[in-house]
C-alpha cells in the first residue's frame, strides 16, 4: 500500500483537507480491497465516507499543537516533529494499524456494525471512531500491537445517549443537550486545557494525542465515560423533565432511584431551570456552571482519583467553582471546616 506521497502532500498543504487523502481503495492490496467491499456494502455512500475518514484520521495522522502553542496542525505519525517521541511511528507500522482496523470493521458483528454505523450518525469530534490505545504507557504507543477498536457496554452507553439526546420525541430537552454537548462538554471532555508552560505543553489538542506524559493525557474511551457522565448528571439536576428522566430509565442509562445531582463543593442541588437558562442564553465570559476536575490532575494517576476520568470529574455551580479554584477536594473540605471553627456567629 503505497499512500504515504499522498498523505505527505496532503499535511504539507497551507490547509489540510481530509478529502485530499481518503481515496486509498485503488492502493490496497487483495485482502484489504475485499474487506473494504464488505464494509462498503453494508454501509449508505455518506457512511462510507465518514469511515474514510476515520480510518485515514486515525490510522496515520495526528493533530498535534504548533511550536508556539497557539493552535494545532495536523502532522503525520512519522514528522520529523516526532523524532524521539514516544507517538512517534513509522508509515509502513502505520499501514499495519490501518489492515487491522479494517479487518476488525470488516469482521464486526451485526449489532456491533449497527452500533459503528450510530457512531458515525452521531459524532462529536471530527472524524471519530471508536479507536483507542489498550496502554498509556507502551515504549510506542501508535503501533498495531498497541490498538484496538472499542464497542464494549461502556462505549455503547456513550453512543446510546448521544442518539437519545437528538431525538426529540423522546427528549424534549434536545436542544439543551445539544447545546451543551458541542459547547461545554466537547471542550472539556475532550480537548486538552491550554498549557504554556512546562515539558509538555497542549492547547486543545484531542487528549489521546497528547503526550502521554502530560497530565492532559486521557485515553479515548475515558474521554467517552465523562461525556456520558455529565450529560447523564443533567438529567439529575433537580426540575429536570420527568418524562426525559423515565425515557433514560426505560433505556437502562439511569437508575430507577437516584438523589438530586448536586455540586460537590457547596452540596447544593443543581437546579436544571437555571442551567438550561444558562446554556441557552450564555452571558459572554460568566457561566453559573462549569465542568470541574474534583482533584488537581497528576499525570501517572493509578486510581482515577487525580486524572481526566469520570470519577474524577463533575458540574460544579458558579460559587463552588470559585470556593475551589486549583485545591483538591481534602483541601476544601480542611478549608470549608477551619473557616467554621474559626468563625463561631456561624454555627446558628
Amino acid at each position: 500500500m503505497d499512500f504515504k506521497p499522498i498523505l505527505d502532500a496532503a499535511v504539507s498543504s497551507a490547509r489540510f483537507k481530509i478529502g485530499a487523502c481518503i481515496e486509498f481503495e485503488g492502493y490496497l492490496e487483495p485482502t484489504q480491497r475485499h474487506e473494504c467491499n464488505v464494509i462498503k456494502q453494508k454501509l449508505t455512500a455518506k457512511e462510507f465516507k465518514a469511515f474514510k475518514r476515520s480510518i485515514i484520521r486515525n490510522s496515520f495522522l495526528i493533530e498535534l499543537v504548533n511550536d508556539k502553542v497557539t493552535s494545532t496542525k495536523v502532522e503525520t505519525h512519522w514528522s520529523r516533529r516526532l523524532d524521539d517521541d514516544v507517538r512517534y511511528s513509522s508509515y509502513e507500522t502505520c499501514v499495519e494499524i490501518f489492515k487491522k482496523l479494517l479487518n476488525k470493521i470488516a469482521n464486526l458483528s451485526t449489532e456491533d456494525f449497527s452500533m459503528l454505523k450510530e457512531f458515525f450518525k452521531h459524532t462529536v469530534v471530527p472524524y471519530e471512531m471508536p479507536f483507542d490505545y489498550i496502554d498509556r504507557s507502551a515504549s510506542s504507543i501508535h503501533t498495531a500491537q498497541n490498538v484496538d477498536l472499542y464497542l464494549n457496554d461502556e462505549i455503547k452507553d456513550c453512543i446510546t445517549m448521544r442518539k437519545f439526546i437528538h431525538d426529540t420525541q423522546r427528549n424534549p430537552a434536545s436542544e439543551v443537550f445539544q447545546t451543551i454537548l458541542s459547547d461545554k462538554i466537547k471542550v472539556k471532555t475532550y480537548l486538552s486545557d491550554r498549557a504554556q508552560t512546562g515539558d509538555y505543553k497542549t492547547n486543545r489538542e484531542k487528549r489521546w494525542e497528547a503526550h502521554p506524559r502530560s497530565v492532559q493525557y486521557a485515553l479515548r474511551r475515558n474521554c467517552m465515560k465523562i461525556e456520558t457522565k455529565l450529560l447523564l448528571q443533567i438529567a439529575m439536576f433537580e426540575g429536570c423533565d420527568m418524562g426525559l428522566v423515565y425515557n433514560l430509565q426505560r433505556d437502562g442509562l439511569l437508575s430507577d432511584s437516584f438523589e438530586y445531582c448536586k455540586c460537590p463543593i457547596t452540596g447544593d442541588n443543581i437546579q436544571y431551570d437555571e442551567f438550561a437558562k444558562d446554556a441557552l442564553h450564555p452571558t459572554h465570559g460568566k457561566s453559573k456552571f462549569q465542568v470541574g476536575h474534583l482533584n488537581p490532575l497528576k499525570a501517572l494517576d493509578t486510581d482515577g482519583a487525580n486524572g481526566h476520568t469520570a470519577d474524577n470529574i463533575s458540574w460544579i455551580s458558579e460559587n463552588g467553582n470559585r470556593i475551589q479554584c486549583s485545591l483538591s477536594m481534602d483541601e476544601v473540605y480542611a478549608l470549608l471546616k477551619r473557616i467554621y471553627r474559626n468563625r463561631p456567629e456561624l454555627h446558628e
